[in-house]
């Protein structure tokens, strides 16, 4: 059988608001709670910065630096800029953006595992996405994932939605073409979660064979709309990326495992959390004939002497299946083959397969249970587990910086410098960090972390603080750059002319005095005699 019409229909998405349950409201709360906690706490990184600084422009000069500079589609920053001119730009109130599509993402799941399966699904896999440490940290990023889970959700849900419809109508084909073609402007990766829906269907299509029609129009709309940016990557990001990354390791397997484990709730200290996803996932695709025979819900005669089945083959299983596999399948191919692409926010379109397949595991465990009450408690306690290991990983977030704090390093500079002070900020790219904190009038240069050559330092230096007293080096303390030759080549010169040396997150920054040259001292005497 396909996908059940038992709840096929046609109410839009708000008409259901009314009637959501306390509980989904609870969860709701939790999950409000969880992603604007801490706004505004950590500065911008620097993929948040240029993000900022393509989004103030207009929107002509929106699409041209996504063409030129950036290598993602513009639908994001379009967004981001007219909730600048609405808000303002406080780190806060950019953050924020991201916080809402992840709340609203957490009320999506629950409805995708209403309509697919039944409402305690649907409660399980919105508890688990509300705490999930990748999403959480998504929503307080000024970055497109959040938007990119909220729209893969959306695009989802219409989908099931033609699939269960008795009659599927001119309304069904502008909702899912619509949320195809946001998902794919937010992020070259929604090509692979509408990929995934292709594969699913073609797998199926002798059941949806009456959705053929809107399916298949849905995805000539997309194609159509998204065409013009696929000839972007094609001749402009593809090759400019390649160049990019043309030395950047391929993704190994404990890259690999570590992403998964993000996608679990990232906890790398206790590799348990994962393994206990993958069991309940596992047990999500199996199902147990006798145990729903006792319990009077499952009654088929082919299956009453059956202890154990597997349901990849039901297209519900089979289509979470295929959400989360084929684009992790596809983007590792493509890492191994092309270029390495492969990373955990990418990625975060397929997490609710993951969620959804776990919440129908732990049903499938409690279907041993005759009592109604003793089975809500089963379900509680495997969601209590869930929820007591994703602690350590959420606690860690909390706790400590993620990222580089540049707003803190470019006010201990703004507060402790003077009027014949000079700025060195290393590697050069990320002087846009510093500058975007920083609202002091000191000279401020950028160097690359490649510059190897003592005569080149010393001409960088020498004309970086002819008139200057003190330098300062604002260094990036993160990978290879953390060992810049800039660094040791200042303390060597300025042996024992540091003054100041205070660490931040991945930034550190270095005060140097500079001594008066000796001629220049000489000289001075002389006069004075």
């Amino acid at each position: 059988m396909g996908i059940d019409t038992q709840r096929s229909d046609n109410r839009t998405l708000l008409g259901w608001v009314g009637k959501i349950p306390w509980l989904v409201l609870g969860i709701l709360a939790l999950a409000s709670f969880l992603r604007i906690f801490g706004l505004g706490s950590e500065g911008l990184w620097f993929d948040e910065v240029n993000t900022v600084l393509i989004s103030q422009k207009n929107l002509v000069s929106i699409i041209q630096a996504c063409n030129n500079i950036d290598t993602h589609p513009p639908l994001y920053y379009v967004i981001l800029h007219f909730w600048m001119a609405l808000f303002g730009r406080s780190d806060a109130v950019l953050q924020s953006l991201s916080a809402f599509f992840g709340i609203i993402s957490v009320l999506l799941i629950y409805r995708l595992g209403y309509e697919l399966f039944d409402r305690k699904t649907g409660l399980i896999a919105s508890f688990l996405l509300a705490i999930s440490y990748l999403a959480v940290l998504q929503s307080q990023e000024v970055r497109m994932y959040s938007l990119l889970l909220l729209l893969a959700l959306l695009s989802f849900l219409f989908y099931v939605r033609i699939l269960k419809a008795d009659k599927r109508s001119i309304t069904h084909l502008i909702c899912y073409s619509l949320s195809n073609i946001l998902l794919c402007y937010t992020h070259i990766y929604g090509l692979l979660i509408v990929g995934s829906q292709v594969l699913h269907f073609v797998l199926f299509r002798r059941i949806y064979a009456k959705a053929a029609p809107i399916f298949w129009g849905a995805q000539a709309a997309t194609l159509v709309s998204f065409s013009t940016w696929i000839f972007v990557v094609v001749t402009s990001i593809g090759p400019r990326v390649a160049s990019m990354w043309s030395e950047a390791p391929k993704p190994s397997l404990s890259t690999i495992v570590s992403s998964l484990s993000e996608f679990a709730g990232y906890d790398p200290l206790n590799p348990l959390l994962l393994l206990f996803f993958l069991f309940l996932c596992l047990v999500g695709v199996l199902y147990f004939p006798k145990a729903r025979q006792r319990r009077g819900v499952e009654k088929p005669p082919q299956a009453r002497q059956m202890i154990l089945g597997i349901s990849i083959r039901k297209p519900k299983t089979a289509l979470l299946l295929v959400w989360f596999f084929s684009p992790l399948v596809v983007c590792l191919i493509i890492s191994f083959t092309f270029r390495p692409l492969f990373a955990a926010k990418y990625l975060i379109g397929i997490t609710p397969a993951l969620y959804l397949l776990t919440a129908r595991g732990i049903n499938n465990i409690d279907s041993f249970v005759s009592s109604y009450i003793m089975r809500v408690n089963v379900a509680l306690a495997l969601v209590a587990v869930v929820a007591l290991w994703s602690l350590p990983g959420l606690h860690r977030y909390y706790a400590w910086p993620t990222q580089e704090q540049w707003r803190e390093a470019a006010d201990f500079v703004e507060q402790n410098s003077e009027a014949s002070d000079v700025v060195v900020v290393c590697p050069e790219g990320y002087r846009q960090c510093f500058d975007y904190y920083y609202d002091g009038d000191l000279e401020r240069l950028g160097i690359s972390s490649t510059v190897a050559q003592d005569g080149e330092l010393k001409r960088f230096v020498d004309a970086a603080t002819r008139g200057k007293e003190r330098l300062w080096l604002v260094l990036l303390t993160f990978g290879e750059v953390r060992d810049a030759p800039i660094k040791p080549y200042l303390f060597t010169r300025y042996q024992g002319n540091l003054i100041v040396e205070e660490e931040f997150a991945l930034v550190t920054a270095y005060l140097f005095d500079i001594p008066e040259p000796e001629g220049k001292e000489l000289g001075g005497n002389y006069s004075d005699g």
